[in-house]
């Protein structure tokens, strides 16, 4: 029988990543508001969706999946700011 302590241990679990996933959210709006990635740092968001795809791996490993869908939700915001930032860059170099 699972141990009482595990459902809170997984319910820390849940809200941490969808702080941390949905951290990512305002960035991605804001860009899409002003239609500018500017003042983003690429290399950041670079390491980070490096770091998501590591997390994810290590979720399908373990068979995690609170943090294999966290890193998936992660990933597409984190992503999604990337190609905007990238977009943004090519545009400025025309």
């Amino acid at each position: 029988m699972a141990n009482p302590g595990d459902f809170w241990v997984e319910v820390i679990g849940i809200v941490a990543a969808c702080l941390t996933t949905f951290s990512f959210l305002p960035q991605a709006l804001r860009i899409w508001r002003n239609g500018s990635a500017r003042d983003v740092s690429l290399t950041m968001y670079l390491m980070m969706f490096a770091g998501q795809i590591l997390w994810l791996t290590y979720g399908v490993v373990i068979g995690s999946a609170s943090l294999i869908l966290a890193n998936v939700s992660a990933l597409l915001l984190v992503g999604s700011v990337l190609l905007l930032k990238l977009r943004d860059r090519a545009a400025a170099a025309r």
